[in-house]
């Protein structure tokens, strides 16, 4: 068997042809060299966070000239917050509140009661119920009766 012993081909970084906003959109996207660019087109850069099709073309007239990729339907980024393997499992606000507190996999949340997650700051009872839904199908947490409601009752 015959090993390869051609040198590997140098990366070539975007240079300066983008304008520097897009070029940190790129970047911030892990995106440093053309050939990182060039595998991205089309279906990636148009996902991009902060990266519209009006960016897109930028992009396009610079380094795909004659090229003219049309999406069928442009969606909205999705917002992914870094160090979290709850994306995608939860709406990105609460990824981020969870985050915030600490909380970073879906184990790290199962070993947290309902209501010591009500504790968490910018975590309501919309955010809870949505929690429940994703990793605790079928189980609802019945929250705690306000000093208002068992003063109405108490009164009845």
């Amino acid at each position: 068997m015959q090993e390869d012993t051609t040198p590997p081909q140098p990366e070539t970084p975007l240079g300066d042809v983008l304008q520097p906003r897009v070029k940190r959109i790129l970047e911030r996207n892990g995106i440093h060299t053309v050939e990182a660019l060039r595998s991205a087109y089309p279906h990636q850069l148009v996902k991009m966070w902060g990266l519209g099709m009006f960016r897109f073309r930028t992009i396009e007239k610079a380094f795909f000239p004659g090229k003219s990729f049309t999406p069928a339907r442009v969606y909205a980024p999705v917002r992914h917050i870094r160090g979290s393997s709850l994306n995608g499992a939860l709406d990105p606000a609460t990824v981020k509140v969870l985050f915030d507190a600490g909380i970073t996999t879906p184990e790290e949340l199962k070993a947290v009661e309902a209501a010591e997650l009500l504790k968490i700051k910018g975590l309501g009872v919309n955010r809870l119920r949505e929690i429940e839904r994703a990793f605790f199908p079928g189980q609802h947490y019945e929250l705690p009766r306000g000093k208002r409601q068992a003063a109405l009752d108490d009164a009845a």
